[in-house]
Order: structure tokens, then sequence, then C-alpha cells
């Protein structure tokens, strides 16, 4: 009988969630290009700050229920439990997102001039739209959990795609054709979701039962409330830097920064395709004796994948948004300034994942409190950071105190997780890993730019040193990059290590 690949399958999963994903949120970066063009670095910087609103609104509008929504979902012994879960929860966002919505419109004044935003009157307008969008986009979520409890990443990546090909076509119709405002990202979105929660609630309708259990509801918000604070504290970590931008500079420099932090959003989407897949994923394999060997395989092949990508992109990116096809670059002149924080900004998503990754210990072992404590400490921390380096080196500091702050929080959950559920992770090739990838990126970044001024040659040697790089890796069997391939192959003994 052949043995069972995890690394294989979680890849499976992953690169399934991960188109949905990209398709779903990279929207953004493969409109950069007309975004760039058609808005100022001023109504870019208003824009990403009401955006991040968005996504703090967003931590009150679901108070944990996601979390708690996927848990008792695979929990649940049989459908008619399951439904009574999906139902209850439903019926409860759609009250109090209802809710929630009508007190940010009709307080959109008093939220704008709470930030201080330069341009009152636009601010106010974009909020009331934010109001309605994050209504549609509360609800939209829960059938794509459905999905993902389910493990139904086919499912997921379909819906994902449609509702990517409304949003992008919308974003076009309204932005390059109509020539509206910055508002039309907005109205974008708000069409896009509507049209993936219409899909996804007819696909999940066998779930939909009439009738409220406040039993089930009770069970659901006492599960998911320190998921309240973690979402909240995880959310001022990733976007408290444009708001401590705009406080110590302008919406300018937000804009500038908040551009080139999209470019390192590629990082971003295999991270949240990882995080999509792990955390179904090993909640199901709680009760495999082997989880630990598991879950040790899968972070070294992890930490590989994620530094080769931050490999690659850090190197090749900068040339790449320069180049000039039907008019357009892919990032606008004005923005390059800013285009030295990509890296940076690279290895804070890869260090984002590699501290989701080690979460799994704390929810084997009941002791889910411990991320509520830790993310605190993060976020004091990156308070701390923030007020230290952004008045003195700008962006390059906002980028630098969120990468500091993920290496910390790294660091506190390994210490903590080894404590309570050790597991014993390859740190000897893992460390090989770190070094050879230290020193190809010193010599692509640093190096060769200093030497020579010709940007095809340089182009031309980084492609060999990264070359070289994964011959080192294979050469000296720090990975088996046979058994990399072998992920792509319908062979289930590919990766067992």
């Amino acid at each position: 009988m052949e043995k069972r690949s995890h690394v294989k399958e979680l890849f499976s999963q992953t690169v399934i969630y991960g188109l949905g994903i990209i398709l779903n949120k990279s929207v953004g970066f493969i409109l950069l290009p007309v975004y760039t063009k058609f808005f100022s670095p001023e109504q870019i910087g208003l824009f990403t700050l009401i955006q991040s609103l968005s996504l703090f609104f967003g931590v009150i509008y679901m108070f944990g229920m996601e979390t708690s929504f996927m848990k008792f979902f695979i929990d649940a012994k049989d459908t008619r439990s399951k439904s009574e879960i999906y139902s209850v929860t439903l019926m409860t966002l759609s009250m109090t997102s209802l809710i929630f919505s009508i007190i940010i419109f009709f307080n959109a004044q008093n939220i704008a001039e709470l930030f201080r935003f330069s341009e009152l009157k636009e601010s106010i307008f974009l909020i009331k739209i934010l109001s309605v969008m994050m209504f549609v986009d509360s609800l939209s979520r829960f059938p794509l959990l459905l999905f993902r409890a389910e493990l139904r990443s086919r499912t997921y990546a379909v819906i994902n795609f449609l509702t990517f090909v409304v949003n992008v076509f919308c974003n076009v119709l309204f932005i390059v054709i109509l020539r509206m405002g910055i508002e039309a990202i907005f109205y974008s979105y708000i069409i896009s979701v509507t049209v993936t929660f219409t899909a996804g609630l007819f696909i999940t309708k066998k779930y939909l039962i009439p009738g409220f259990s406040t039993t089930k509801l009770k069970e659901l918000l006492k599960f998911g409330n320190k998921f309240i604070y973690i979402g909240f504290f995880v959310l001022l970590i990733d976007i408290s830097d444009r708001f401590f931008l705009k406080y110590f500079f302008d919406e300018s420099v937000v804009g500038i920064y908040s551009a080139n932090y999209r470019l390192a959003s590629v990082m971003g989407f295999m991270i949240a395709s990882f995080k999509f897949s792990w955390t179904p994923y090993f909640l199901n394999m709680s009760s495999n004796p082997d989880n630990k060997k598991i879950i040790s395989t899968i972070f070294t092949y992890f930490v590989f994948a994620g530094l080769l990508l931050f490999l690659v992109l850090s190197v090749f990116i900068s040339q790449a948004v320069k180049i000039r096809v039907f008019g357009f670059e892919f990032l606008n002149v004005s923005y390059w300034e800013g285009l030295s924080v990509v890296p940076i900004v690279l290895l804070a998503y890869f260090f984002s994942g590699v501290y989701s990754m080690l979460n799994a210990a704390p929810f084997f072992t009941n002791k889910t409190i411990s991320i509520l404590i830790i993310t605190f400490t993060g976020l004091a921390v990156n308070v701390m950071f923030n007020l230290i380096l952004i008045p003195a080196y700008n962006i390059t500091g906002a980028a630098m105190a969120t990468l500091l702050t993920y290496f910390c929080m790294f660091l506190i959950i390994y210490f903590y997780s080894q404590k309570i559920y050790r597991i014993k992770y390859d740190w000897g090739r893992i460390l090989k890993l770190v070094v050879l990838t230290l020193i190809t990126f010193l010599i692509c970044y640093f190096l060769l730019r200093k030497f020579i001024s010709d940007s095809v040659v340089i182009v031309a040697v980084q492609l060999i040193l990264i070359g070289i790089y994964l011959l080192c890796i294979h050469t000296f069997k720090i990975i088996d990059l046979k058994k990399i391939t072998m992920l792509w192959s319908k062979n289930e003994k590919a990766v067992t290590e």
C-alpha cells in the first residue's frame, strides 16, 4: 500500500486555494498599472487608509465567528448539526452586519474627522460606500468558509474565479472607460462579492434550515470571543504603519508605500493560500499519531518555498515593474522611490506565515488563549518600532517595524509551542537554507548592481546565480528537488519523508 504524502496533499490544497485567493485578492496587484496611472499618490493614499478601516471594521463585523464556525462545523458529526451552525451564523451576521453598517453610514463624517483626512468631503463619501461594502462582504465569507471546512477547494476556486472576472471587468469599465474616481474600486468590489454571496448561497442551500438555536450561538460566541481581540491585534500590526506614516508625513507617502507594499503581496498570496489550507488541514489531523512528524516535514518545505519566493521576487521585481507595455509601466515612475521596501515586506510576510504555522500547537492543546497574549505582545512591539523607526527612516522604517514585529512573534510562539507540544524540527537543513538564501540575495541585490550597470546583464547573471542556488540546495541534499517536482505529478508517494 502506498504511503500517503501529507506534503503533497497539503500542497494540492494550497495550490487550489491559492488560485482562488490570488484571483480574489490580486485585483489590486494586477490593476496596479491602472491605479497608478489614473490616480495620484494622494488618492491612492486616501483609498488605502479607508480600505484599512474596512479591515478594522471587519473584525467587529465578524466578532470571532469565522474561527469558531470553522472549528464547530468541522467537529459536527451530522448534517443536521452542521446546518444549525451554518444557518445560525448567517442569520446572526445578517442582523449584526446591517446594524453596524447603518451606524458607520450615519457616522461617516465623525469617522473622517477623527482621522483628519485632508480631503474631508471625499473621505466621508468613501466611508459611506464602505459601510455598504462591509455588509455584503461579511455575509459572502461564510459560504466560502464552508467550502474550506469541507475541503472543497475546487468549488472555492471556481467561485473566486467568477468573483475575479466580475471585479476586474467592473474596475476597467468604471476607471478606464467611464473615468470614475477612486470610489470605482469600492463599487467594483461590492458588485463582485454580491455575485460571490449569491452563488455561494445557492451551492450551500442544503445547509440552510429554518429556526434559530440560541444554544449553538452561545457556543460559537464563547469559543470565538478571544479571536475578536486576536483579529484586532493582528490587523493593527498589519495596518498601523499606514496611519503612523499619515501622522508623521502625509497621504502621498502612504500612497507610495502602499503601492510598493502591493508588489510584495505575491508573497502575501502564497501565505494566505497556505493559511487557508493549513487551518482546516491541521484541525482534521489532530488525532493523527504522526502529526508531529508531518508538521515538521511541512514546516521545512514551507521555509524552502518562502525563502525561494523571497529571493526571486526581491531580486527581479525592481526591474520588472519598470518595463513599459502599451503605454503602461507596472508601477508608475512617481512610485519608484519606494521600491527599496519590497524585500523587507517580503520577509515580513514570510515570518507572518511561519508564525501562523506554529499556531497548531495551541489548538492541539486547547491553549488558544496564548495566541491572544502573543498577538497583544506583538502589537505592543509593533507600536514601539513604528514610533522609533518611522520618524527616522520614513517608509523603510515602517516596513522594518512590521518585519521585526513578526520575527519577534515567531520567536515567542516557537519557544512557547515547544513547551506545550514539542516537535522536532529539522533546524540543520533550515539553517543551511537561510545562509544560502542570504548569500545569494546579498550578491544579487547589492554587489551586482554596484559593479554592473547594464540591466540586461544584471538579470542574466541573477538568473545564473539563482540556478546555482538551487543546484547547491539539491547537490548538498538540503532539499531533494526531485521530490518537489513530484508534487505536480499524480504519484501519491511524492514527498513522504
